[in-house]
């Protein structure tokens, strides 16, 4: 009991990292190398799709300090929201 206890605190602090790694980086007028290596871990493309009648492809994002997260949690953090 006392490991996921720890666990839980340590991806809260790997959140609130991850948050104050992303505030510095809303205002980009370019996306560069650098950013890149500091915030992404991996990124996942996966085979297109076109069972729509037009063509899909999802990419994933594996971030420094969280790993995957849904597009709708960084656009909250953009918006001054918080985990």
């Amino acid at each position: 009991m006392l490991a996921g206890v720890y666990e839980q605190e340590e991806q809260a602090e790997n959140i609130d990292r991850f948050i104050s790694k992303v505030q510095k980086y809303l205002d980009l007028d370019e996306l560069t190398p650098a950013i890149l290596n500091d915030m992404v871990k991996a990124m996942y493309v996966h085979a297109p799709d076109n069972s729509k009648g037009h063509r899909e492809q999802q990419i994933d994002i594996s971030y420094v300090l969280v790993g995957i997260r849904p597009m709708s949690l960084l656009n909250g953090l953009q918006n001054g929201e918080t985990a």
